[in-house]
């Protein structure tokens, strides 16, 4: 009988005999070895990639009426004690 065929959740590997829970490792898929074709891509495309974006005019307003409503309140409470 296949890993496959007698462990039918992951749960049960956590209460499965550690045979049959190393089986059942060993039929995962190699998951490291695309994680590391994944960061590689990334990496060559971000090395491509031109320069960072600058500051708009529009990013740089949104920064400041957040700072402004964020600390806003906190003044008032302060003024108006």
């Amino acid at each position: 009988m296949a890993v496959t065929e007698e462990i039918v959740s992951p749960e049960l590997v956590l209460v499965s005999p550690p045979e049959i829970a190393a089986q059942a490792r060993g039929a995962l898929p190699d998951v490291e070895y695309e994680w590391q074709q994944l960061v590689e891509r990334l990496r060559a495309e971000a090395a491509a990639a031109e320069a960072p974006a600058r500051l708009t005019l529009g990013a740089l307003a949104f920064t400041v009426a957040a700072a402004v409503t964020s600390v806003a309140p906190l003044v008032l409470l302060i003024l108006f004690r």
